[in-house]
């Protein structure tokens, strides 16, 4: 069924039919150097790309250049060279590629044109398809970390775990988000290096000119109330995370934030979105065991909790409000105790930047 409906993969525009290999399906993590068999439908109309610049090379050849990620390397290359040699071969070019400890553009050099741009978009799509494969960097986000939210959310935290915590319900302080980090998720990135970081924050600042501040200037500044639980499955006894609800009027934020996450997309710094952007404010979340030094990796570093009676019990609290005034690219893994994420670039909503 997987060859009658296979997955779809958009590149610069482009849809492509995507035929994964079996070890690519049973593989968590890909090792490097690794061959994959990577499949997709061309067509000569979607190998046709004018904007690709394409240089004389000598006094027969053309050449094009164009940078990629070093993390992007060893699924181009493949293990033994495999994956380039066969896009070689298939184009009739030459593919060169910078050794891992260097920096550099790949090259493509061929005798036409076609086979070029047809190299460039087998390209893209490894890249596209690995990129999902690789951990995320960043994430667009609103803090949440006001005194009101983080004093409700302290009190929240202190009345689940005296009332429900302990080994059988799963409930413990470990899995519990950190005051300070609390936040609304817009969306996430894999930023691999300066240039991509670079992108992303151009990309950051024409959203707010071209969607965001029109958004701003039409509907005014929103008002976020965080208001009742949710988790994340359906079977409220055996949870991985619960999550503070968010609410605005009209609910219209739901329209900006999917307006905001097509445009990271179109411009290939995130997924294309299938469905409405979550609004949620995570409370609780079992991944913070792995996160915790002084937790022993052992198979309870999985166990779910039992969520029944908080979901039923706090449906109706009130955790805090407040306007939506920034929002951030914020970098993974940089919260403290104390502070919150590292922002890369920031953006005020209702103001000119600087």
């Amino acid at each position: 069924m997987d060859v009658l409906k296979p997955e779809l993969i958009w590149v610069d525009g482009r849809c492509y039919r995507f035929f994964e290999s079996e070890a690519w399906i049973n593989k968590n993590n890909m090792d490097s150097y690794v061959e994959e068999d990577y499949q997709a439908d061309y067509t000569d109309e979607e190998c046709s790309d004018f904007n690709i610049e394409i240089v004389p090379h000598g006094e027969a050849k053309l050449k094009h250049s164009f940078h990629v990620a070093k993390p992007f390397f060893p699924f181009i290359i493949g293990s033994k060279n495999a994956v380039r040699k066969r896009i070689e071969i298939e184009t009739k070019t030459s593919i060169q590629v910078p050794k891992p400890e260097q920096d550099g553009d790949i090259v493509i050099i061929g005798s036409d044109r076609r086979g070029i741009l047809s190299a460039r978009h087998r390209i893209d799509l490894i890249i596209e398809v690995s990129r999902k494969k690789l951990s995320y960097t960043h994430f667009l986000s609103i803090p949440l970390n006001t005194d009101e939210i983080i004093k409700n959310f302290n009190s929240f935290k202190s009345d689940v775990i005296q009332k429900f915590g302990g080994d059988i319900t799963g409930i413990d302080e470990i899995i519990f988000q950190k005051p300070m980090k609390l936040h609304l998720t817009i969306g996430m990135l894999t930023l691999l290096d300066e240039e991509e970081r670079n992108q992303a924050v151009q990309t950051f600042m024409d959203c707010k000119q071209h969607i965001i501040d029109p958004f701003i200037e039409k509907h005014g500044l929103f008002t976020l109330e965080i208001k009742g639980v949710q988790s994340m499955n359906d079977n409220p006894s055996a949870v991985k995370i619960l999550y503070g609800i968010v609410f605005t009027e009209n609910d219209i934020l739901q329209e900006l934030f999917n307006q905001i996450v097509d445009y990271f997309a179109e411009k290939d710094l995130m997924p294309n979105r299938t469905k409405d952007v979550k609004l949620h404010v995570t409370f609780m979340n079992i991944a913070y065991r792995k996160k915790d030094n002084n937790v022993t990796i052992d198979k309870n570093i999985y166990k779910k909790f039992d969520a029944t009676q908080i979901l039923n019990e706090y449906k109706d609290t009130l955790f805090g409000k407040t306007v939506l005034k920034e929002i951030h690219l914020s970098q993974l893994k940089t919260a403290t105790e104390v502070n919150y994420y590292q922002a890369t670039a920031k953006i005020t909503l209702g103001e000119e930047q600087p």
